[in-house]
């Protein structure tokens, strides 16, 4: 039994420094990147609702850089205009930083 559990706590330490490995390397593509959200406001740089996790996640899929949205880390949602940080917890141990900008959405011509 004793070998069997040291066989598998060493598997699950390759398999958490592999995780860590790849959170790392996405790190590198995210840290320091700016995304841009259009969004509806009103008067005062206030939102028509607010930019979500799920916001983000999507900008950043179309750059090609896969994340769950549930590793976004919000303290609460935007809802103004202007230059945001957030943190995206891609590991235990990783976490990455971008800029998000939200800017107002230009009105469609008719």
């Amino acid at each position: 039994n004793m070998r069997r559990l040291s066989e598998e706590k060493k598997k699950f330490d390759e398999k958490t420094l592999h995780e860590k490995g790849i959170a790392e390397e996405v790190s590198r593509h995210i840290d320091g990147i700016k995304i841009v959200i259009a969004k509806k406001a009103g008067e005062g740089d206030v939102l028509y609702g607010s930019v979500t996790p799920a916001d983000i996640a999507d900008a950043l899929a179309e750059r090609g850089i896969e994340v769950d949205r549930r590793r976004i880390e919000l303290a609460e949602p935007i809802k103004r205009l202007g230059e945001h940080t957030v943190h995206v917890r891609l590991h235990r141990d990783v976490v990455a930083e971008l800029a998000v900008e939200v800017q107002p959405l230009a009105p469609a011509t008719a």
